[in-house]
């Protein structure tokens, strides 16, 4: 009887160490939470790709098991550091955030449905994945705020390779679907209208009217040909004819010139952080993981 227990327990035991796909610090990852993160990555990612979820795309995608398993073990070692920081979400944001999305939907069943297409089995894992999200943002957001990038090192970087752009014209239009009604918008304009209200009360372009018909800076050619001729005729402040297009009928009023030449350090200098920032936040964030010990088990998946 001794021996049969002993070997039951050993047994079992086996069992449960099979189920482990890896070890951090105190916490397993088991295989059945390997394969629902595993398989929200490849429906992901085969979305992107714009490829139907099959077996045989799966099939594709099987190389990046172990490298999925091995980067799935390094953010349970980030949460378990968010976790020691008190930096996971309180229940009623989780909710809130949950509620949010449910709005999105026209009924309850809909709501669930769309988890299900997702790849969620139920509500609660949502909960358990969204608390997680929420605390990884929160460890992410307290580390960043603490990189900086000096501005000796900025400018180094910039006189590396300063970034040049082509002349820039900045304008303003207003869309009209009729000759006449761009001629009597042109005459009050004339009188000392403004454009930017003008634009806002008749301009048929959705994406421009709201901003007082602001088409921001763009290089010559950026729009269709007549609509670019009349642009780039006219000097700053002046405003077109009606320029016939295939949508319609334009003003454009032409606001700055901005030379060809190099681009200023301080409209770039976000841009040259980024990259420096987040290398910075890949190497903070391994020291972060180093009291979590990770041991992964791939031939276990």
């Amino acid at each position: 009887m001794r021996l049969f227990l002993a070997l039951f327990l050993a047994l079992g035991l086996a069992s449960a160490q099979e189920n482990v796909v890896a070890q951090v610090g105190p916490e397993a990852i088991t295989k059945e939470a390997f394969e629902l993160r595993y398989g929200l990555f490849i429906k992901s990612a085969l979305g992107q790709l714009g490829l139907p979820d099959t077996e045989e795309t799966r099939a594709l995608l099987a190389q990046y098991r172990a490298p999925y398993l091995e980067a799935l073990a390094e953010e349970r070692a980030l949460l378990l550091r968010a976790q020691r920081e008190g930096l996971f979400p309180k229940e009623e944001e989780v909710e809130a955030r949950v509620q949010e999305l449910r709005g999105a939907f026209p009924s309850e069943e809909a709501f669930l449905e769309a988890l299900r297409g997702a790849g969620l089995p139920d509500l609660p894992t949502y909960r358990t994945l969204l608390r997680e999200a929420l605390a990884l943002e929160a460890l992410e957001a307290r580390y960043r705020a603490r990189l900086q990038v000096s501005p000796a090192a900025l400018r180094f970087l910039y006189h590396l390779n300063p970034p040049r752009r082509p002349a820039l014209a900045c304008a303003r239009h207003i869309l009209v679907p009729t000759l006449e009604e761009a001629k009597d918008l042109l005459n009050r304009l004339e009188r000392g209208a403004s454009f930017a209200e003008l634009a806002q009360a008749h301009s048929q372009d959705p994406g421009s009217a709201p901003q007082g018909g602001a088409l921001g800076c763009e290089a010559r050619g950026a729009y269709v040909p007549a609509f670019d001729q009349a642009l780039w005729a006219l000097r700053p402040g002046e405003v077109s004819a009606p320029v016939r297009t295939e949508f319609g009928y334009h003003l454009i009023l032409l606001e700055r010139l901005l030379p060809a030449g190099r681009v200023p350090l301080e409209e770039v200098a976000e841009e040259l952080k980024a990259p420096i920032l987040d290398r910075a936040w890949e190497r903070l964030s391994r020291a972060l993981i180093r009291p979590y010990p990770i041991q992964i088990f791939p031939e276990r998946l």
